[in-house]
């Protein structure tokens, strides 16, 4: 075995790192860095179930809050609520007796107020024309069998203090 000698500088090449050495480091790195990229993954996972569980608690919530309230309204309301549920959307927005009312007009018939009684069930209707005949015609075109509605005239006369001697007519409109 060589010693050293303090004296003098030994200017000789050194032996490098082994091989097998690296391999372990760089293997010993690869390992730190997947666990850190598996970490900061269960984390994002934890946070994604946090929210979940916090939406799902509110809407838990929300469905409870909903439950009392309908457990709180008296037995007119709940009857309502079922009558509203039952009707589906287009008769709520539409009902058919408007529907039928629309294809029954002509455009010489100036529909001067319309008003809605019983949910939709009936329909009140001034109208102004040229000629009584029109009021007529429009009634018995409402009145036709497959329309599902009766219609009459309640009263008409004639506009006081108009030239053109317009006819001001009120009509009511049912479901049959």
């Amino acid at each position: 075995m060589r010693r050293l000698n303090f004296h003098t500088p030994d200017f000789a090449k050194r032996q490098g790192v082994s091989v097998w050495a690296m391999l372990a480091v760089g293997l010993l790195l690869a390992a730190c860095l997947l666990s850190a990229w598996r970490q900061w993954g269960l984390l994002d996972l934890r946070a994604q179930v946090n929210a979940l569980e916090d939406r799902l608690a509110e809407q838990r919530m929300m469905q409870e809050r909903a439950l009392r309230r309908v457990q709180a309204q008296s037995p007119e309301e709940r009857k309502v609520q079922a009558l509203v549920l039952a009707q589906n959307t287009q008769d709520r927005l539409r009902p058919e007796l408007l529907h039928a009312i629309e294809q029954a007009w002509s455009p010489r018939l100036a529909i001067m107020s319309l008003k809605l009684e019983g949910a939709g069930q009936a329909a009140n209707l001034e109208m102004l024309t040229a000629d009584l005949k029109e009021v007529f015609a429009f009634v018995a075109r409402l009145n036709i069998e497959d329309s599902g509605v009766r219609a009459m005239v309640l009263r008409h006369s004639i506009r006081s203090g108009d030239p053109n001697l317009a006819t001001l007519a009120n009509v009511k409109v049912e479901k049959r």
